[in-house]
């Protein structure tokens, strides 16, 4: 992946005053998870508004706090206060939902902390009509402020063919996202991504990407250690390495006939972040113990929110 110059990254179009042409706005819904949102929420948000018709805000945050914090941003912006941390697949099938019964063609969906770059979803657009795969699923390559990178070389054709894609900045085909079931409520966090994807490809569509950088995201906290060759390697706390180690065996379990060579690196990394856990991360002892008790909750398939106490501290 190539390195990107901070100072001329793809956030630039912000400070030069760029305007995008519009985009087919009435066709897109917009679905935000949101779980204890920072200070910039609704500045991300209004980078977002102008560029679909609708977004609906899903709050996972216990007791809520985003519709007094939202209400003065228009029509156009809508809070589902959930009351409690019902899990990111909960969420976002909440957000399909909404979009099969607003008549949505396409749903974006989005982090919080995503940062939507203005032209976003007109390329999204552009890229899913041009493309001759018909793709049920057009994820979005971003800069990683933390890395200096880009998820994928913009150099080449507009989009490349990809197995999976994240979450955030992905849109996705209502009618197809719908009919498949939508994403496995069971994972609660983490993964589920991947799961959703490879379903999508079980179901002969497909998933591609754009090569054009449309947000700023990053992945995991932002303390991670780099390590030379690897580069950054994503911060994440006990109770998430337990869902990534679960969820991951339960979707490699799933899916290796499907797709044996995207699960034999899923497993080759995770082991690797074993590794890795054990002799660079901080709180290893807990996050060992939470790899553990994800490999044994994922072979034996308990699902759902983690079971062990232990892993809240």
């Amino acid at each position: 992946m190539p390195d990107v110059n901070p100072q001329s990254s793809p956030a630039e179009p912000y400070a030069s005053g760029f305007s995008p042409t519009p985009c087919d706005q009435s066709s897109v819904g917009a679905v935000v998870v949101a779980y204890f949102p920072d200070g910039e929420f609704e500045d991300r948000l209004r980078r977002l508004l102008p560029q679909v018709s609708e977004v609906l805000v899903v709050d996972n945050t216990p007791e809520g706090n985003c519709k007094e914090r939202l209400k003065a941003m228009g029509r156009r912006l809508h809070v589902a206060d959930l009351g409690t941390n019902v899990g990111v697949a909960a969420a976002l099938n909440h957000g399909l939902k909404w979009a099969v019964e607003s008549q949505h063609r396409w749903l974006l969906t989005l982090d919080q902390d995503t940062l939507c770059y203005p032209d976003m979803v007109q390329t999204l657009l552009k890229v899913q009509a041009s493309c001759a795969l018909e793709p049920a699923i057009v994820g979005a390559n971003y800069f990683d402020p933390r890395s200096g990178r880009t998820e994928v070389p913009e150099q080449g054709n507009d989009w490349l063919e990809q197995i999976t894609v994240i979450t955030s900045g992905s849109l996705i085909d209502v009618a197809v996202a719908d009919s498949v079931g939508g994403f496995r409520e069971d994972y609660f966090i983490d993964q589920l991504d991947h799961e959703f994807c490879l379903r999508v490809r079980r179901h002969g569509r497909r998933v591609i990407m754009s090569r054009k950088p449309l947000m700023s995201h990053s992945i995991g906290g932002p303390a991670g250690t780099y390590v030379p060759l690897w580069g950054p390697v994503p911060h994440h706390a006990a109770l998430r390495k337990y869902y990534i180690t679960r969820n991951s065996l339960v979707t490699i379990a799933d899916y290796w006939r499907n797709e044996p060579g995207w699960c034999a690196r899923r497993l080759t990394r995770l082991l690797l972040g074993l590794g890795l856990i054990a002799v660079l991360e901080s709180d290893r002892v807990a996050k060992v113990r939470a790899f553990a008790a994800g490999a044994v909750d994922g072979v034996r398939r308990r699902m759902g929110p983690c079971r062990w106490r232990s892993l809240y501290a």
